[in-house]
């Protein structure tokens, strides 16, 4: 009996001309994208200024409040709108949905997307997250997801405290850190 099989042989594969010269091709042309956005200066990426620490109050009121859930979970898309104080005291309008999601164990968590506007015509669109005791404190994070006028292409995240001195009232204290982009 003639077996020509042998147990644990491998086979090398040497890679055809075509196979070659087109790994060639595609690594030429990657050095060549590299080598046009690398030499074209600030026009590709603007510019960012340094990091900016900001704070603020905000208080927010259910203009409309949507219900639903099921076994695990209570969950009510709320409209809210109110306004914020800056530091400076500077005012803004504060306009969004946000939902708020109540857990068995008495737990609120909120997550959504609000919008800062300012009388300059200005605006911040920024997405929030917390969670906590609705009776006692929640605290998350909010990050900045763009802006326009003086916040134009903004970035940045910092933290999020609030309190809900009644139901869908809410109280939020924010200290954040941004940056934006100038041309």
């Amino acid at each position: 009996m003639n077996d020509h099989r042998q147990i644990g042989s491998t086979t090398h594969h040497r890679p055809g001309r075509r196979s070659i010269l087109r790994t060639r091709f595609v690594v030429a042309s990657c050095v060549c994208i590299l080598f046009v956005l690398g030499s074209s200066g600030g026009e590709v990426a603007p510019v960012r200024n340094s990091m900016q620490l900001t704070r603020w109050k905000q208080f927010s009121y259910a203009r409309e409040t949507r219900q639903g859930g099921g076994r695990m979970a209570t969950l009510e898309a709320i409209r809210r709108s109110g306004f914020i104080v800056l530091g400076n005291e500077e005012f803004a309008k504060l306009a969004g949905w946000v939902v708020h999601t109540t857990t068995p164990e008495g737990k609120v968590c909120y997550q959504g997307l609000v919008t800062y506007d300012f009388p300059d015509g200005s605006s911040i669109l920024a997405k929030v997250d917390a969670l906590g005791d609705p009776e006692a404190k929640l605290t998350g994070s909010i990050t900045f997801v763009s802006g326009t006028g003086r916040f134009e292409g903004i970035t940045g995240r910092g933290t999020i405290s609030s309190w809900m001195p009644g139901q869908w009232d809410m109280y939020s204290e924010v200290d954040a850190r941004y940056s934006v982009s100038t041309n």
